[in-house]
């Protein structure tokens, strides 16, 4: 009886909890988005700056870093920290845009994924009543894998040692 209830408990978390895995793609998705639109508006700010002196972003922060003051050259450091994350944001974007579905999706998230943006999703998620029909199939299905790899740690084991009775071992 425990078992069965076992069983139906493990089956059931599996295939509510694996549902939600392309709303969290969503979910990081968005998040994504908003922090490519945030770094980009800053990377916008030094260009504004750079354009209103006669230079491009580049010869902006290289000037910053001939400053002989540590703030302006740290300044420098984190103009060049901000093109470079705005970079590697739109390429993640990029690639999750081109994936075709949501294992794609998933896949590249956890493959490339950005650390940070994925516990700050994680940390702000919230499980939907959404109910994917594939990712809820999968998650019975592990559900049940799980349920049988710990019942083989319990499970007895026979041996036949008369030709009608059997033995445990």
């Amino acid at each position: 009886m425990i078992r069965h209830l076992f069983l139906i408990l493990l089956v059931i978390t599996g295939g509510i909890g694996a549902s939600q895995l392309p709303s969290f793609a969503r979910a990081y998705e968005q998040r994504l988005g908003g922090a490519l639109g945030e770094v980009q508006k800053l990377v916008d700010a030094f260009s504004l700056q750079a354009a209103a002196e006669g230079l491009d972003f580049e010869e902006l922060a290289a000037r910053h870093r001939q400053s002989g003051d540590t703030a302006v050259r740290g300044t420098a450091d984190r103009m060049t920290a901000l093109a470079d994350r705005r970079a590697w944001l739109a390429d993640q974007k990029s690639k999750l845009d081109a994936a075709p579905t949501s294992f794609d999706k998933l896949a590249t998230i956890a493959r490339s994924g950005d650390g940070e943006l994925v516990r700050d999703t994680l940390s702000t998620y919230e499980v939907s009543a959404t109910i994917d029909p594939m990712f809820g199939a999968l998650g019975v299905g592990a559900g049940w894998l799980i349920y049988g790899a710990i019942g083989s740690l319990f499970r007895r084991r026979y041996r036949r040692s008369t030709p009608g009775g059997l033995v445990r071992r």
